[in-house]
């Protein structure tokens, strides 16, 4: 994985700049001979263009050939430790981003406040009584698509941030020599929890171009807000999928100690639902040590059974769990104007209608996506 390289480090491999010259010094005299190269030895095995860049196994050094691979990985590990980690929720969470063809880290904010997937709501209901708060602004953070639960890291990425949060020793250790890069990169990826919030970096991480060290990967968060077309692939019964392939990525890694992914709609809306048992029928070959939760949207007030849009069953049994979104109260169904809202069913003959009621006006706003019916 690619890292920011720090100025200092980029300035060692810069390109030595060619000696200015004169203009008049730009053309050679016609008479002028150039020198004689002087005569080299012939290349022996150990100066051969493919052993220039053969691993050095560092016999030498003491540290390899003392030091146990498991007592390097502790000092690895204490090399990671930074000022910051005692602040926030995921003391080594890092967010991965593929942007502009590069690849970005930055640091989890996330606080312990945030595991209470109802937080932005509860905030958004003292709003009225207390007259002091922005519900505009609150609504934006809770349709963020990077969840709930990291609105503020999202927020960090989209506005200036402290950069001195998200400083590794990633870059300094890696340039000490071949042998330890390896080992590095693999410390590196035992010791962090990877946070991925969008399909397009996850999928090129895991399945496009993934490392050949992805395998040592312990702590993963996936956090995805798809489109619809995402999601047609399992509807339809189409073999290729974005969302497939990232499973079977998945699948490949046999020691993952915590896994959680969360999966929604991209809007977010109130309406939202996703074809769960179609979804996760994969996840449930995937091999997690300690913690597997797998974080779904909130259950619609009534049944919704549309074909192939069948949610998960809550008493089948699944190696991982399940953990349910609170219904949504509040949304901004006009432009500025965020409402609370409530969930009415209404019976006509056989079938039952759900409508969306806002408190202050007497108006329903039908269901405008999916057919409803017990």
């Amino acid at each position: 994985m690619a890292i920011d390289i720090p100025l200092k480090v980029k300035a060692l491999f810069r390109p030595r700049l060619a000696k200015r010259r004169r203009p008049s010094d730009l053309a050679s005299p016609p008479c002028q001979h150039s020198k004689k190269p002087r005569d080299e030895p012939a290349p022996t095995p150990d100066t051969a263009a493919g052993d220039r860049v053969s691993l050095d196994l560092q016999l030498s050094s003491p540290f390899f050939r003392d030091v146990p691979i498991e007592i390097r990985k502790m000092i690895y590990d204490l090399v990671w430790r930074d000022p910051y980690e005692d602040a926030y929720h995921s003391p080594r969470g890092r967010h991965i981003h593929f942007q502009e063809g590069r690849w970005s880290n930055t640091r989890c904010v996330m606080y312990d406040d945030d595991e209470d997937l109802d937080w932005i709501q509860k905030n958004m209901d003292r709003i009225p009584s207390s007259r002091a708060g922005d519900m505009v602004m609150w609504q934006k953070r809770l349709s963020s698509t990077w969840g709930s639960r990291h609105w503020r890291c999202e927020e960090r990425i989209r506005h200036e941030r402290q950069k001195s949060v998200d400083q590794t020793n990633f870059m300094s250790m890696m340039l000490v020599c071949k042998r330890m890069f390896p080992e590095v990169v693999e410390s590196i990826f035992e010791s962090y929890q990877f946070l991925f919030n969008d399909i397009y970096t996850a999928h090129r991480f895991f399945v496009y171009s993934p490392s050949p060290h992805v395998s040592h990967i312990r702590n993963l968060d996936l956090t995805l807000n798809l489109g619809f077309h995402e999601y047609a692939p399992f509807i339809t019964d189409l073999p290729k999928s974005r969302v497939r392939e990232l499973w079977e990525a998945l699948g490949r890694i046999s020691c993952l100690h915590n896994l959680r992914i969360s999966l929604d709609i991209y809007d977010r809306g109130p309406w939202r639902k996703i074809p769960e048992q179609r979804v996760v029928a994969q996840l449930r070959d995937l091999r997690v040590l300690n913690n597997f939760t797998l974080e779904l949207p909130p259950p619609l007030p009534i049944r919704v059974d549309p074909p192939n849009m069948h949610s998960l069953d809550a008493e089948e049994e699944a190696p991982f769990r399940v953990v349910r979104r609170p219904p949504l109260r509040y949304w901004q169904f006009m432009p500025g104007e965020v409402e609370h809202f409530r969930w009415e069913t209404r019976t006509k003959g056989q079938q039952s209608h759900c409508f969306i009621t806002p408190t202050r006006e007497a108006r329903h706003i039908p269901n405008p996506y999916l057919i409803d019916f017990f």
